[in-house]
């Protein structure tokens, strides 16, 4: 295929070549790719929340995690994945677990955590898991799933079931679509947010794949009183948190 010159084309190198870029890229953006980790990294600071805030709304799953034998966490590497600023690598050092390993795509937030000294990776959670044979004691994911496709979701929660060691936990959080606010205006505050995923479709899921007894966490209502069902609709837990072992 060739590409035609425009009939009142300016015979000007870098216009050529601007012209060629903009037909070849598609529904994608000219610019975004080069400036994507920085923008993310924007965009948690100004709409996730203060990180001592996420921190301690985070300190919820301490108690879940002292559950999981001593000899697991010693044994096995404590996994993050899409660890973003890492609040959650903090706390899990804070309780000295003394293997932990966090995996996130976004460069930038990688640098931040090796800086930190935390052990991370720049890599897809998925590709991570899917492709080192090993045994890990806990997996994390905070808002991650809801920037899965359900195929990659499927994928994600089969890996985990497989990599878990005995007595090892899974946490997930995700937002809570049953707050009619989070499900119609702020989950579009992250434009990476692919899907939504009720707890009723969540918890099947977690029983197609063989995990039993899964604890759902309603996390971070609002201060509004919740006098009946329509206030709880919208002033609801926005968040939804997910426990789970490995037997």
């Amino acid at each position: 295929m060739y590409y035609t010159l425009p009939m009142k084309f300016n015979p000007n190198i870098k216009e050529f070549f601007r012209r060629i870029k903009y037909e070849l890229k598609g529904n994608k953006s000219i610019f975004f790719d080069h400036v994507a980790d920085s923008f993310y990294e924007f965009h948690q600071n100004r709409l996730r929340g203060d990180e001592t805030m996420i921190k301690e709304k985070q300190k919820i799953y301490v108690p879940f995690i002292k559950k999981v034998p001593k000899s697991t966490l010693k044994h096995y590497e404590f996994l993050d994945c899409g660890f973003g600023r890492g609040e959650f690598l903090e706390i899990l050092r804070d309780l000295r677990i003394p293997k932990i390993i966090g995996v996130d795509t976004n460069k930038n937030f990688v640098a931040t955590a090796r800086n930190k000294g935390f052990n991370a990776v720049e890599d897809d959670a998925i590709k991570y898991l899917y492709v080192h044979e090993k045994k890990y004691s806990g997996i994390s994911a905070f808002h991650l799933i809801e920037h899965l496709t359900f195929y990659e979701l499927f994928d994600f929660l089969l890996i985990c079931q497989k990599k878990l060691a005995k007595g090892g936990i899974l946490i997930l959080e995700t937002p809570n679509i049953e707050n009619v606010i989070v499900s119609t205006r702020t989950f579009y505050y992250d434009p990476t947010h692919i899907q939504k995923v009720p707890s009723i479709f969540l918890l099947t899921l977690l029983e197609f794949f063989g995990f039993k007894n899964t604890t759902f966490l309603p996390l971070h209502a609002s201060n509004e009183s919740k006098k009946n069902e329509i206030e709880r609709l919208m002033f609801g837990p926005q968040d939804m948190g997910v426990v789970v072992y490995s037997r």
